[in-house]
C-alpha cells in the first residue's frame, strides 16, 4: 500500500538549516550497488546512523533516498536533542516492564551524550550548542511534574537543576513562569546540516549512498531481499526500513503501526545583537509543560526559531504565527514586533503508545518507527540498534522493543480522534494560561 504522505511536504527545507553547514558532496551520488549486505531505506537520522554503524562493522551498505539527504522530518524538525521519550519514565516502566522499559529510559537518557559524541568524532559543523534544555511549568501542576522528573534523573546522576521563579526568569530572559527544569544533557543543533555530516561519515566508512532514488519494492530472494528502484536493484541480506513518518508501504504492516502528524516552525529576522543577548541568555531551547508544542530557541545568528500553530494533517504550506508572536511578546516585552522570515513544516511519526520501537516485518525485514517527536535523539540510537539487529544481535541486547506490527496497528478513524484530541489540548492549554494570567495578576496586585 503507497501512502499519499509519501511525498508530501508543502514546503522546501528551511534555509535557516540548508545554507548552514556541510554542503552534500558528489559521494552521495553513487551509483547503486548490485549486492550489499544491508540495504537501508532512508537517509534521516535513523538510517544514516544504521548505515554508519554498520560500515564501521565492516558490513556493505547501500542506502536509498528517495528525496535528498535529510529532507523528511530530519531536516525539518525544531532542533533540540532530549534526553526524555515522549511519556515520563514511571509510565515506561508499567507499560514494557521494568527490563525493557529501563532500557529504553536508559537509551532516552544517554542519546545526548551519543548525537554529540558523533558530531564530536566525525568533526560535523551543524551549529552544535550543549547548554542543556529548559522546560518551564506554565502552572503550578506543571511545577509538580517537573520536581518529580528531576528527582528520577537526579537518582540516577543526571545533572538536572529544579529552578525556582526568579531563576526561571533570568534563564529564559523574561516571563512569569512559577519554575523550570534545566537538564544538562540535552542541547540544540542544525539536524540537516548534522544529517549531511552523518551521511559524510557513513560514505567515508564505506557506505554507499543514493538520492532522488525512490524504492519501488521489496521482494524476497534466496537468502535474501531485492531492493529494487525501477532502473536498478540491489541483492540485500537484509533491509532496514527508516522512512519514519513517511510511510510507502515497503515494510508491510509496520506502515500502519505510526500515524504522521504535521508540527509547523518558523524563523524570524535576526534580532538586534543587544536584543539577542537578552533572550534565553545561557543560549538554552525553551520548551514547557503545555500539552501542545511550545519551542523556542535562538539561532548562533540571532533569530528566533519557535514552534507554531498548524494543522495536523493536510497539505498546507506552512502554519500560523499569530499565536506564536503574542507568546512571545508577553515573554520578551523589550523585543520590537517579530518578523518572521519563513515558515515550514514536516511530519512526525506518532505511535499508538508514544514509544519507538523495532518492527521484524519480516526475517530481515526490520522498520524502526514510532519516534513520536524525540528523533533528534532517539533517531540516531535507533539506527544502531537497527544495525546491531541486521548484524545478528538479539532482543535483549537492543535498548528499543522488538515488536510484531500486528499488534501495534493504529485503529480506523484514528485521524478524526487525533483532531479532536489536539483541539481539547489546545483548549485545555488557552485555558491553563488564562488561570496563569488571573494567578499572576492576583500576586502582583
Amino acid at each position: 500500500m503507497r501512502d499519499h504522505l509519501f511525498e508530501d511536504d508543502a514546503a522546501s527545507l528551511p534555509s535557516v538549516y540548508a545554507d548552514d553547514g556541510e554542503t552534500p558532496d558528489a559521494i552521495l551520488h553513487r551509483p547503486l550497488p548490485q549486492v550489499s549486505d544491508v540495504a537501508i531505506i532512508g537517509a534521516g537520522l535513523t538510517g544514516l546512523s544504521a548505515a554508519l554503524h554498520l560500515a564501521e562493522h565492516g558490513a556493505s551498505v547501500a542506502v536509498i533516498e528517495a528525496n535528498d539527504v535529510g529532507s523528511g522530518g530530519t531536516g525539518r524538525s525544531f532542533g533540540q536533542v532530549v534526553p526524555y521519550l515522549k511519556l515520563e519514565p514511571a509510565h515506561a516502566e508499567r507499560h514494557f516492564g521494568p527490563e525493557v522499559g529501563g532500557r529504553l529510559i536508559a537509551a532516552a537518557g544517554g542519546g545526548p551524550d551519543y548525537v554529540y559524541g558523533l558530531i564530536e568524532t566525525h568533526r560535523i559543523s551543524c551549529e552544535a550548542v550543549r547548554n542543556g534544555l529548559l522546560f518551564a511549568a506554565h502552572t503550578p501542576e506543571g511545577a509538580a511534574r517537573l520536581a518529580g522528573r528531576a528527582a528520577y534523573w537526579r537518582a540516577r546522576g543526571a545533572e538536572v537543576d529544579l529552578l525556582d521563579r526568579a531563576e526561571t526568569a533570568a534563564a529564559v530572559g523574561g516571563g512569569s513562569y512559577p519554575g523550570a527544569l534545566l537538564d544538562r544533557r540535552g542541547g540544540t543543533l542544525n539536524p540537516l546540516a548534522f544529517a549531511r555530516g552523518l551521511a559524510r561519515a557513513a560514505a567515508d566508512a564505506g557506505a554507499s549512498i543514493v538520492v532522488g532514488t525512490p524504492v519501488e519494492s521489496v521482494t524476497p530472494r534466496a537468502g535474501g531481499w531485492e531492493v529494487s528502484t525501477g532502473r536498478a536493484a540491489t541483492i540485500a541480506k537484509a533491509v532496514l526500513v527508516c522512512t519514519n513518518a513517511y510511510r510507502n508501504g515497503l515494510a508491510g504492516q509496520a506502515g500502519d503501526c505510526v500515524q504522521p502528524i504535521r508540527v509547523h516552525q518558523a524563523v524570524s529576522a535576526a534580532l538586534p545583537a543587544d536584543l539577542a543577548a537578552r533572550v534565553l541568555p545561557g543560549r538554552q531551547a525553551l520548551t514547557d509543560t503545555r500539552r501542545l508544542p511550545s519551542g523556542l530557541r535562538v539561532t548562533r545568528s540571532g533569530r528566533l526559531i519557535a514552534t507554531v500553530e498548524g494543522p495536523t494533517f493536510g497539505h498546507g504550506s506552512g502554519g500560523a504565527t499569530g499565536y506564536a508572536t503574542e507568546r512571545i511578546a508577553r515573554l520578551f516585552p523589550f523585543l520590537p514586533p517579530i518578523s518572521w522570515d519563513a515558515r515550514w513544516s514536516g511530519w512526525i511519526d506518532m505511535s499508538l503508545d508514544q514509544y519507538p520501537r523495532i518492527y521484524e516485518a519480516a526475517p530481515g525485514l526490520y522498520a524502526g518507527l514510532g519516534l513520536s517527536g524525540r528523533g533528534l535523539a532517539l533517531g540516531p540510537m535507533l539506527g544502531r540498534d537497527l544495525a546491531r539487529k541486521a548484524l545478528g544481535a538479539q532482543a535483549d541486547d537492543l535498548a528499543f522493543p522488538v515488536s510484531d506490527p500486528r499488534d501495534h496497528r493504529w485503529f480506523r478513524g484514528a485521524r478524526v480522534a487525533i483532531k479532536g484530541e489536539v483541539w481539547k489540548r489546545k483548549l485545555y492549554d488557552r485555558l491553563d494560561e488564562w488561570r496563569q494570567q488571573g494567578r499572576d495578576e492576583r500576586a502582583a496586585a
